[in-house]
């Protein structure tokens, strides 16, 4: 909610509005642009990652239970 925000304030400074604004406006779209990639980053790159290792540890670890059920029997 906060990048959206974020995002949607910074759209006049990027469209160049008002006297001076052309200047700003490169400023805006790269801030908007940088807003866009870290929260895409956030919400679906970093769980990805995370349920990947996570995944992993628990295959990993039934794996070792499988083994000492079968060396016990």
């Amino acid at each position: 909610m906060t990048a959206l925000a974020m995002i949607i304030g910074m759209v006049p400074m990027a469209l160049g509005l008002g006297d001076g604004g052309e200047q700003n406006a490169p400023l805006g779209r790269a801030v908007i642009g940088g807003l866009l990639c870290a929260t895409v980053a956030t919400l679906l790159f970093v769980p990805s990652v995370f349920a990947l290792i996570h995944g992993t540890e628990k295959s990993e670890r039934a794996r070792m239970e499988k083994h000492l059920v079968e060396e016990h029997a």
